[in-house]
């Protein structure tokens, strides 16, 4: 199972379109709340399109410039996630390893929200999506970093 922290993966998905990476991520996230079937899990397990303001990962780093990006974030889940491409609109490259076409930013809480009993599977929410969709996400996956607490990000 995906340990709890905060991660930042480069994916290199080739010409596979937006669409469809998308919906394996919506697909990942109903998968595993269904078979949790816990009522704290959020109805609504889309991805949220955003279109900025985007603010800066440190406050001396430059503004990034898309056009959009992912995030699935909803309490009490443990799971945040942000999806974004690998190039700005300005041509700009973020990780500048070849064949990255998207990047994601992952955060997994241990021991959120509270489990109410020894059966509750509430707390492997975010470590069984990232596991499901590693398997159905095609493509390599490059760890590019893992944070430790409090460490800014890249």
């Amino acid at each position: 199972m995906f340990e709890s922290g905060t991660f930042e993966y480069g994916l290199k998905t080739g010409d596979l379109p937006e669409k469809v990476i998308v919906k394996i991520f919506e697909k990942a996230l109903s998968k595993v709340a269904e078979e949790i079937n816990d009522s704290r899990i959020p109805k609504k397990r889309k991805m949220r399109k955003s279109t900025g303001p985007f603010g800066r990962s440190t406050p001396d780093a430059e503004e990034p410039e898309y056009d959009h990006i992912y995030i699935y974030s909803h309490r009490p889940s443990n799971l945040f996630l942000q999806l974004y491409p690998n190039q700005e609109k300005n041509g700009r490259i973020k990780f500048p390893e070849e064949g990255i076409v998207w990047n994601l930013y992952v955060t997994i809480l241990s021991d959120y929200p509270a489990r109410m009993s020894e059966q509750d599977h509430i707390q492997e929410f975010g470590g069984r999506v990232m596991e499901e969709l590693f398997q159905k996400l095609p493509g390599e996956k490059v760890l590019i970093k893992k944070y430790a607490p409090g460490e800014n990000r890249l």
